[in-house]
């Protein structure tokens, strides 16, 4: 199931999610490494929502605030 988000629209998502300020720098740097796939194409990024909640499961070893 795909629920795409801008990388702005993924920042304000995940601050309510996890409850911590999420910048859209966070959310870069998440596709940049790998953390997350991105989505789209032609400079256009998108964000799947299962993929952050995915990510975040293992709080732990994960961290989209510094």
């Amino acid at each position: 199931m795909q629920d795409l988000m801008t990388i702005k629209e993924a920042s304000i998502w995940a601050s309510k999610y996890i409850g911590k300020n999420v910048t859209p720098s966070n959310i870069s740097y998440l596709i940049q490494y790998g953390r997350i796939p991105k989505n789209g194409n032609n400079g256009n990024a998108f964000v799947n929502r299962y993929d952050l909640e995915e990510y975040q499961q293992f709080p732990l070893q994960n961290s989209l605030t510094c």
